[in-house]
Parts: C-alpha cells; sequence; structure tokens
C-alpha cells in the first residue's frame, strides 16, 4: 500500500513538474505566432517528417529484439514490433504506474521464462545506448552548425568518452550484454539519424532554410533532457530547453516551440497505433510455457 502511494505521489509531482514547464514556456512566447507556423507549414515536408519518424520507430523495435534475444527470450520480429507499439502506447498515453517498459518486461518474463532482471536490463541497456547516440550526434551538430559556445572547439573529445562510458556501464552493471554492444550502438546510431531526418523535415515544413544545424543542435540537446525522469512522458522537460536554448543561441523561440511540439504530435499519433494491442495482446495467441525447474531462471 505505501509503495502504491509512493508512485502516485511520484506521478503527481512529475505533473506538476510538466504542467509548470509548459505554463513557464507559454507564458513567454506568442502562442498565436506558434499556431500561425503550423497553419503555414507545407504537409508534403510534414508527410515525409512522419515517413521518417516511422522509420526510427522501427529501427528502435529492431534494437529491442536484439537486446531481448540476448536474454534468450525468442520473440519474432512481428511479435517485437506488436510489443514495442504497445509499449509506445503505454509510454506517451499512460505513464503512470507500470509505464510501457515495465509491461513489456513482464509480458516477456511471463510468456518466455526468462529473467525479468536480465529483461529489465534490457530496456535500460537500450536507452544507455540512444543517449551515447544522441550525445555523439549532438557533439557532430555543434561542429556543423555556426554556434560557438565557450571551450566547444574541444567537444569532439566526449565522443569517445561517451563510447568509453557505455562499454563501462556494460562491463560493470551489464556484463551479459557486453557481446553486443556494436550492435546496439548502431541500431541506435541509425534509429537517431532518420529522427534528425524527420526534425530536419520538419523545419523545411516550416519554411526554415538558414541555421538547420543550429536549431537540430539545440533538438538533441533537448533530446537528452527529456530521458530525466522528472516529468510526465518528457512533456514539458523539451519544450523549455528549448526555449532557454533559443534565447542562449540567438535562435526564434516561436519556431523552436513549434517544433517541439510538432514532433511530440506527430510521435503521439504514431504511438496511437499501440491502443489495438491494448484489445489484442501480442501474446494472446500463445499459451504460457510449460514450469522450467527451479532455479532456471535465475539472471
Amino acid at each position: 500500500m505505501k509503495q502504491k502511494i509512493k508512485k502516485i505521489g511520484i506521478n503527481f509531482l512529475k505533473l506538476g513538474v510538466s504542467v509548470a514547464a509548459i505554463w513557464w514556456v507559454m507564458s513567454r512566447i506568442s502562442f498565436k505566432e506558434v499556431l500561425g507556423v503550423f497553419a503555414t507549414a507545407n504537409n508534403y515536408y510534414l508527410f515525409g517528417a512522419c515517413v521518417f519518424l516511422f522509420i526510427s520507430f522501427i529501427l528502435s523495435a529492431f534494437r529491442q529484439n536484439l537486446s531481448f534475444r540476448n536474454t534468450g527470450a525468442n520473440i519474432s520480429q512481428i511479435l517485437n514490433i506488436k510489443l514495442f507499439w504497445l509499449g509506445m502506447f503505454y509510454n506517451l498515453f499512460l505513464p503512470g504506474g507500470i509505464g510501457g517498459d515495465g509491461y513489456k518486461v513482464y509480458l516477456v518474463s511471463k510468456y518466455r521464462k526468462t529473467s525479468i532482471k536480465k529483461n529489465i536490463g534490457t530496456m535500460l541497456v537500450n536507452r544507455i545506448s540512444g543517449l551515447v547516440a544522441v550525445g555523439i550526434i549532438t557533439i557532430l551538430l555543434y561542429y556543423l552548425s555556426g554556434l560557438h559556445i565557450a571551450y566547444g572547439n574541444a567537444a569532439w573529445i566526449g565522443i569517445p568518452l561517451a563510447y568509453l562510458f557505455y562499454l563501462m556501464v556494460l562491463k560493470y552493471f551489464f556484463r551479459s550484454f557486453l557481446k553486443i554492444h556494436a550492435g546496439l550502438f548502431w541500431w541506435s546510431m541509425a534509429l537517431q539519424i532518420m529522427q534528425f531526418v524527420s526534425a530536419l523535415f520538419i523545419l523545411l515544413a516550416f519554411h526554415q532554410s538558414a541555421d538547420l544545424f543550429d536549431y537540430l543542435f539545440l533538438f538533441f540537446i533537448s533530446a537528452i533532457a527529456t530521458a530525466l525522469p522528472i516529468t510526465i512522458g518528457g512533456i514539458g522537460a523539451r519544450e523549455m530547453v528549448f526555449l532557454v536554448g533559443a534565447r542562449t543561441l540567438s535562435l526564434d523561440n516561436e519556431l523552436c516551440i513549434a517544433l517541439s511540439l510538432m514532433f511530440f504530435l506527430i510521435s503521439a499519433i504514431i504511438s496511437l497505433a499501440g491502443l489495438y494491442w491494448v484489445f489484442f495482446p501480442p501474446f494472446r495467441r500463445e499459451q504460457l510455457p510449460h514450469p522450467t525447474p527451479e532455479g532456471a531462471n535465475e539472471p
């Protein structure tokens, strides 16, 4: 009971942070101008943004299956994609409680009789490899942009350090995933590149042709902020980073917020497809496996 109350309290706190962040952002921009950016958007470029973001989700599902198979869970790619979309829906629309990642771990552990501890590791390792990929792309974008930040010329050092950090985390906390570190990393890079292209198409849809790398640099900085578990589904955190970054780097405030909101909106629309698997669960046609000898599922 105490644990349940604690979870509810944490979720209400996250909701409060999200609401406060959104209110702060909206009080400092012209929302009418943001709507104006939306109204004049090029629909063809927006469709392209949807396609590339959809591809990034498929690549993310492939990365997930690589991790699950490493734990001994034999999941087909089709079943894995269904499971992935179900998790996306829960993460975005029902972020409280068990969450999408937790529900995926529960289902895989239940139907494949694999270690819950290792399956939780798949979720954590995927997030870590994704953050490392985001960090490396952010550094590369800084050099492609026209931005000048103090000590920015030494930013390249962060690339090998980020990968070394990734290896060290796997070695000391997730050793069983060390053998697939390269595969996880390259899947993460591929899906982040697809999201880069999606964000680029959104900027082009908003008729922005100058300082593209500057905006994309800020876009990936904000992506790092959304990984912090301080808001509901990252709502508010991305927009706050965008606004602070836009003012610091002398970029268009309303355009930055429009980019953030449009990316979230497209993600939400794509994730909504996961609602189907709420009513028709991915493992619904499978029987539970026969019990295994005691201790067989220990990590």
